[in-house]
């Protein structure tokens, strides 16, 4: 397999432990020295990338993630996700409304030479998420 699928396919796989809340399978795809390029920095990699898919499970507990199309590169995956999830614990100021929330984000992960993703950019569509809190 070129380095290409391998890398694509090593994005969905993480997605799909993410699905299924195996976080030490997710968190595996990441590597050691792992940083969110679109954040603040956040300390170690590793913990920062675990304790953010735990946080977001605990305010979004049924949080679902489709990958709606990935675009592999040499070292680079590109992918448009929808992110479906029930609105049942407090969010931004909201409180629970027990509504269907979706909302689209795009990430870009560059890789190493392992298959592990090294750097991260994602880009959120907040404002839909705000709109169906109200």
């Amino acid at each position: 397999m070129d380095r290409a699928k391998r890398n694509k396919q090593n994005y969905l796989d993480a997605k799909a432990a993410f699905n299924a809340r195996d976080l030490d399978a997710c968190v595996a795809f990441y590597a050691a020295n792992h940083r969110v390029v679109s954040a603040r920095p956040q300390g170690d990699a590793a913990p920062s990338i675990r304790r953010f898919f735990e946080e977001t499970i605990a305010v979004w507990p049924d949080i679902q993630i489709s990958v709606e199309q990935a675009v592999a590169e040499d070292d680079w995956v590109m992918g448009r996700s929808v992110a479906v999830a029930t609105h049942s614990n407090t969010v931004m100021g909201v409180a629970p409304t027990n509504r269907r929330i979706e909302s689209a984000f795009w990430d870009l992960h560059r890789f190493d030479a392992d298959g592990r993703m090294v750097e991260s950019w994602n880009l959120m569509d907040a404002l839909s998420i705000m709109q169906q809190l109200k």
